[in-house]
Parts: C-alpha cells; structure tokens; sequence
C-alpha cells in the first residue's frame, strides 16, 4: 500500500484541516504525515505539524531517515516555523507552511526515492482509552489468517539527566525500545544521553509501526515514538522515528 500524502497529491482541503487545529485549550500534539519508504526501503520519511500552544505559530517538521544506520540523511530535518503574528489565518497558513517546507525538502526526498511505499500495522494513538502506550504487538504483514510471527516491541523509560532540563529532575526520561520476533530480542534504542533535538521530554509510548516488504530486498520497518514534554498550556506531543530491518 502507498501512503498518499501532500507530497504527491493536493494538499487536504483547507476546511479538512480547520477540523483539527481550532484553538485548544490543552498541549500542543503534533499531526503527522507519513511520507513513506523509498522503494527499495532504505530510506523512510514523515512530517509532524500544527499550531504551537501558547503562541499559537505553525510549523512543519519533515524527517528523511536512512533505515539501514537509522539515522537522518544530510539535509534532514527540515523545520520551518514562523510567528503566529504573521499569519491571521491560522488553517491557511498552515496549509502554506507546510507547502513552503515540502518544497524546500523535495530534492532531498526525490534523491532518497521517498515513493509511499509501506503500510500502518499499528497504532495506538493517546486518545485510545486502556491500550498499553509501553507495548505493541503487530503482525507486519497483511495476510489473513497471519502467515508470520508477531513483532513485538517493547518501551521501557527511565529518568536521564540533562543540564538544559535540570530544573525538571526525574521528571526528564530517556527510553529504551526492544523488539522481539522469531524469537529474537533486539535493543533497537537505549538512550545514553538526551539528544537537544528532544528538548525535556517526559513521557514516551510506541504510537504506530509501519513495515515495507520491497522486493528481493530485506523488510524493513519505523517505528514511530511519541514524546510528551512540557508546554505552555499542557504537554507537547512530537515524534521520532526508530527504522530498521524486520
């Protein structure tokens, strides 16, 4: 399955995108765009965006990973953000941001083959009431009755000191995420330090698994986590991806 997203079709409707960023009164949780694995699956790309709470300025975040390192490709991330006194219309600026930073980063994803490819096996979204935000356990593929173990990954966080958040103490968390499948466990992130990209997070939870089988090459998959920090009105929400192979 493809992902089809503003990269390669239109832009959602204006009033599409009213719907989700009208005024709140909580924390500021990023959308996301999934972009997709290039077609061979050694590279995968998202956007996160939104209003900022508090100031209310927009902004775009697109990520290009290489999934063979895990790790960003020259150029990434692309961020864009301006303030919200320059942009009266918040639905509509966002929709123009969003454009001028997908025009910015469109040669590094065309290099990187970014073509939709992959599908969603999970997700666990903060709204979803009783879901364990620590542990998701998915079958890669979609085949029906399943025809391959379930890849199971599990987050464990743990209170990591940073000098530029000091003032939060243990409040401030890295994480480490395994996966387990046929029968292997593997430490796929354990945090040593906090990268500055992060901020002060508090709280992590596995929010989705997308995987890609290309053909006559190994399946990979991203897993992306979602990062709770504190913000003007209530916790942020903002994603990193952790790629790799199945």
């Amino acid at each position: 399955m493809k992902f089809f997203t503003a990269l390669f079709v239109p832009f959602f409707a204006i009033a599409g995108i009213s719907i989700q960023t009208a005024p709140a009164y909580a924390g500021d949780y990023a959308n996301v765009e999934i972009y997709g694995f290039s077609d061979e699956g050694f590279r995968f790309a998202f956007e996160q965006f939104g209003l900022e709470s508090g100031s209310g300025a927009p902004y775009s975040d697109i990520f290009v990973i290489d999934t063979q390192t895990d790790s960003w490709v020259q150029g990434s991330p692309f961020r864009l953000k301006k303030e919200a006194d320059e942009f009266p219309d918040p639905a509509q600026d966002l929709y123009d941001l969003r454009q001028e930073n997908q025009q910015a980063a469109r040669e590094t994803l065309a290099n990187s083959r970014i073509s939709g490819e992959g599908r969603t096996v999970g997700h666990n979204p903060p709204t979803e009431i009783g879901a364990n935000p620590h542990k998701m356990a998915v079958n890669p593929r979609l085949i029906v009755p399943p025809a391959d173990n379930p890849m199971v990954f599990m987050l464990e966080e743990y209170p990591l000191q940073s000098g530029d958040c000091a003032a939060y103490g243990d409040d401030v968390k890295g994480f480490r995420l395994t996966v387990s499948h046929e029968g292997i466990d593997r430490v796929i992130n354990e945090d040593k330090k906090l990268p500055k990209s992060r901020g002060c997070p508090i709280r992590y939870r596995v929010e989705r698994v997308v995987t890609f089988y290309p053909a006559g090459r190994p399946a990979v998959f991203a897993a992306l986590i979602l990062m709770e920090s504190y913000g003007f009105e209530g916790p942020d929400g903002r994603f990193l991806a952790i790629t790799g192979r199945i």
